[in-house]
């Protein structure tokens, strides 16, 4: 099945259809994103727009797409939700999700208020992780609800990004059941500081002397069953085995770095890659976890080395360059075979 996987993207990336940027430009908007009793949310989202760029400034990050662009109008384009890692931001995807909206993409970057840079941090990891699904899902809902991207999204056909914790939710909304006793037990010893938060923060997900805290053993977690693909970029998985990842079933493409120095890969992405139910297409990149986050601008760099520096010899733009290529076409292969009534050839 692997090499089946690996044949298929090879002949799409030969594919003219498939290649790169498609002659879109990249627009973008900040829409609010109804979260019931837990309020509203901020959402960016990135779409194809006919209109020329224009590159702005949000705080440290130039965003190359034009705010307020009028979505393109002559198809509908496959929506993708996008979910970043703890304490990250929409914005430290913003090249990627730009990329895609040229390749002809509406990606949906959801603000996992409570695990956000520069908001306020939710009082347990354990909401953390009940509310990220659900923060995603709504984050779907109001992009296909949007007056100004419903007519330009194609409902039927749907994937999701996740990088760390973000792959965590997409793996949720896919169909996995998180097991948090399995990750209590692989936390009681292992020396992983992605995996397992120790110490008196109070944000840790579960303790290496506690089981997982009520909210969790009794939580349900939802469903998306539109998910018709997943990109994985070394997902946070320690708390999924092979029975919980048995509903998976759509095209998986798994990104891990050669070095697991940060998030231990035993029990993360090749567990991912060893308990999906089809083997997922997987890359290897050069560098440490962080080397999935755009690159930083320079005046966060000094100040974030751990997310933002990799190992000499690691050239992180080159390898996002040819990351979103990759996904783009992967991503358009996978989705193409689904569609609803409402969409255009």
């Amino acid at each position: 099945m692997r090499r089946l996987l690996v044949l298929a993207l090879c002949a799409i990336a030969l594919h003219p259809a498939w290649g790169g940027e498609a002659g879109w430009h990249a627009g973008v908007l900040r829409i609010p994103v109804p979260d019931g009793a837990a309020g509203t949310f901020n959402a960016a989202v990135f779409y194809p727009t006919h209109e020329a760029e224009a590159s702005w400034q949000a705080g440290p990050f130039t965003v190359n797409a034009t705010a307020g662009a009028p979505p393109a109008a002559d198809r509908r384009f496959p929506v993708i939700l996008l979910s970043h890692g703890r304490r990250g931001g929409p914005l430290t995807h913003r090249e990627l999700a730009a990329s895609l909206a040229r390749a002809g993409f509406i990606v949906a970057l959801p603000t996992h208020v409570g695990d956000a840079s520069g908001l306020p941090l939710a009082p347990t990891q354990a909401q953390v992780l009940v509310d990220r699904p659900r923060q995603a899902r709504a984050a779907l809902e109001a992009v296909l609800a949007h007056p100004r991207l419903a007519s330009s999204a194609d409902a039927g056909r749907i994937g999701m990004i996740g990088f760390s914790a973000g792959g965590y939710t997409a793996l949720v909304l896919a169909g996995a059941r998180p097991d948090f006793a399995r990750a209590d037990a692989y936390c009681r010893d292992a020396r992983d500081p992605g995996s397992c938060t120790r110490g008196t923060d109070a944000q840790q997900a579960y303790s290496s002397a506690r089981p997982a805290p009520p909210d969790l053993t009794a939580w349900q977690p939802p469903v998306e069953p539109r998910i018709g693909a997943l990109v994985l970029m070394d997902p946070l998985a320690v708390m999924f085995g092979p029975s919980g990842l048995s509903g998976v079933r759509v095209p998986t493409l798994l990104y891990r770095p050669e070095s697991d120095a940060y998030l231990g890969a035993e029990a993360n992405a090749l567990a991912v890659e060893r308990g999906l139910p089809a083997a997922p297409a997987v890359r290897v990149v050069p560098g440490a976890h962080f080397v999935f986050v755009d690159p930083c601008p320079p005046e966060l760099a000094s100040g974030e080395p751990l997310v933002c520096h990799d190992a000499p010899g690691v050239d992180r733009a080159s390898i996002h360059r040819e990351m979103k290529a990759e996904v783009a076409r992967f991503l358009h292969a996978s989705l193409a075979g689904q569609r609803d009534g409402r969409t255009a050839p």
